[in-house]
């Protein structure tokens, strides 16, 4: 029998590209499923179905973002951003979940114009991502909203559910054996600390302070 060892390099390859084409192939899946959607089909199947594309579409692009990472072949795209422009395209990702679960998305804007510095697809995805996993937790609301702080912008998400697991809040790691396994919390915390100015890191905090009584997430940025 022929030797089928591979090495871990051309394993981690080989995994690399095969996320690139599962993940071309769900972006097909799901302009498919917008124009059904548009072809006045109303199933709710088709919505559940693309809100589970959606989730794997993300979980897909942190593993090659992470991959890359690990590499040291991973590049931010700096730039200056307002932080309503970054909210706007949180909320027009997330609006057709949000209203398959029927979760009201409330979204605080500032009347000031705030910026901040940031890779806006990075960033844009990686809070997507977390504000996906506070529909599925939540009962009925979820407020989104940013500002600057102490010399950071930040993002926040709080929702009216039951909170993050103590487990999950004081470790930081991933679990595996429970339904949250934080696989998302750790992905931006990875991305957060990418984000750098001025000695300064960003970061991430998790809590069970939210102004709804649920769980509250908030990324900081420099």
């Amino acid at each position: 029998m022929p030797n089928t060892t591979i090495a871990a390099t051309d394993f981690a390859s080989i995994l690399a590209a095969s996320v690139h084409d599962m993940k071309n192939s769900l972006c097909t899946i799901r302009d498919l499923i917008q124009q059904l959607k548009q072809s006045n089909t109303t199933d709710n199947q088709l919505m559940q179905l693309e809100f589970e594309a959606s989730r794997m579409n993300n979980s897909l692009m942190h593993l090659l973002a992470l991959y890359k990472i690990e590499l040291e072949k991973f590049s931010l795209q700096i730039d200056e951003y307002s932080l309503n422009e970054v909210l706007n395209d949180i909320q027009a990702q997330q609006s057709a979940l949000l209203e398959l679960s029927q979760i009201s998305l409330e979204v605080e804007y500032d009347s000031q114009e705030q910026l901040c510095y940031c890779d806006f697809d990075l960033i844009s995805n990686a809070i997507g991502s977390i504000l996906n996993n506070a529909q599925r937790y939540s009962e009925k609301h979820v407020i989104l909203s940013a500002g600057n702080q102490n010399g950071y912008s930040y993002f926040c998400i709080e929702d009216d559910g039951a909170g993050f697991p103590e487990k999950l809040m004081a470790s930081k790691e991933i679990d595996f054996h429970g339904g949250n396994t934080g696989l998302g919390l750790y992905f931006v915390s990875i991305i957060a600390k990418l984000h750098s100015n001025a000695n300064k890191q960003g970061y991430i905090e998790t809590s069970n302070t939210s102004r709804l009584g649920g769980a509250k997430f908030t990324l900081f940025l420099p």
